[in-house]
């Protein structure tokens, strides 16, 4: 074999290695990449879903606003009427009567619940009220549903009375009485459920306390400014209480300990008769003006000279709505969201 021949051969030899190798070579650069490519084309795992209970409508998964088909459908599986230790049975036909006639009662805890009705129209008003009412410390939920049962369905305002009483043999009277930390907590957990099934967008919330009720309402709004967010309520009505007669006249600590912007952009109106405790509740109202507006709140005063305790003392049973209901009821119609 010459010499070209030899060194033709072995060139041969270089190449076929050369060419081995950058194959092996690129075997190996794919056989890198396939595991990131196969990562990056695998789907998103399915989340996993929950049915709602029996009874109910889950709330629209794509965001819609609910209708007030899921609000009734919901409101109904929620009924009950089994409250142990709720007291008020001389109102048991009452709650009954709500009942059948398309309102709910909705428990809570304790033997609490709460009241709720709609109009038929809700969905197609174009100014939306819903009043929430609290009792006294001799009254249920019950009464304060028989009062607004006229003046909610005239105007067409949705309506929420909440039982914060229950009964306590180791409580004066027998009854204990939520606080107002607790009044405002449970308020919260109602429109939290109520929100999920029934529509409450630009809705104004009224809050309405009668006596006992009236008195939490102050410390009950300081709480609404201080929640994370909006405020539940577009205005407060105080009818017939305050807490000076638990305080011994003197100022609540809470009242004291507020800051001068406490109440900014809270609305309270304040009701006392004139008769009422020998015109005692009309001077405690007269106090808690200036109080509420140093505070940043707007406040308007109303004194009815014939009036007994509360708004509805003032409306003969049967009879038409009397001067200050109606005054009540416009201030409730002049309120935004």
């Amino acid at each position: 074999m010459n010499k070209k021949t030899r060194v033709t051969k072995h060139l041969i030899a270089f190449f076929v290695v050369l060419m081995v190798m950058a194959a092996a070579c690129g075997s190996g650069s794919d056989s890198t990449r396939l595991p990131a490519q196969e990562t990056a084309a695998q789907a998103q795992p399915v989340l996993p879903t929950h049915p709602a209970a029996s009874g109910e409508s889950a709330p629209d998964a794509a965001g819609a606003a609910p209708t007030m088909a899921a609000c009734r459908e919901w409101l109904q599986a929620q009924s009950s009427l089994d409250y142990p230790r709720h007291g008020c049975t001389e109102y048991a036909d009452i709650l009954e009567s709500a009942a059948n006639s398309g309102a709910a009662v909705i428990p809570l805890n304790n033997s609490k619940f709460f009241i709720a009705r709609f109009p038929d129209n809700w969905e197609t008003l174009p100014d939306r009220k819903l009043v929430v009412a609290l009792h006294g410390s001799g009254g249920c939920a019950e009464r304060m549903y028989q009062w607004w049962d006229r003046p909610a369905a005239d105007n067409n305002y949705a309506l929420v009375t909440l039982q914060y009483a229950w009964q306590d043999e180791t409580a004066e009277d027998g009854y204990a009485f939520a606080g107002a930390e607790q009044i405002y907590a449970d308020l919260q957990t109602i429109f939290e459920e109520m929100s999920a099934y029934c529509p409450l967008e630009d809705t104004a919330v009224i809050y309405h306390g009668f006596s006992r009720g009236s008195a939490r309402a102050f410390k009950v709004a300081l709480l609404d400014r201080d929640r994370a967010g909006a405020p539940l309520f577009s205005a407060f009505i105080a009818d017939s209480g305050t807490e000076f007669a638990d305080t011994g006249g003197g100022i609540p600590a809470y009242l004291q300990e507020a800051s001068a912007n406490a109440y900014d952009g809270a609305n309270f109106w304040l009701y006392c008769g004139g008769e009422d405790h020998d015109g005692q509740t009309c001077e405690g109202m007269k106090r808690m003006e200036p109080l509420l507006d140093e505070r940043g709140a707007a406040v308007t005063t109303y004194r009815y000279a014939s009036g007994g305790h509360g708004v509805f003392a003032t409306v003969h049973p049967g009879g038409p709505p009397s001067e200050a209901l109606n005054a009540m009821l416009s201030y409730i119609n002049s309120i935004k969201p």
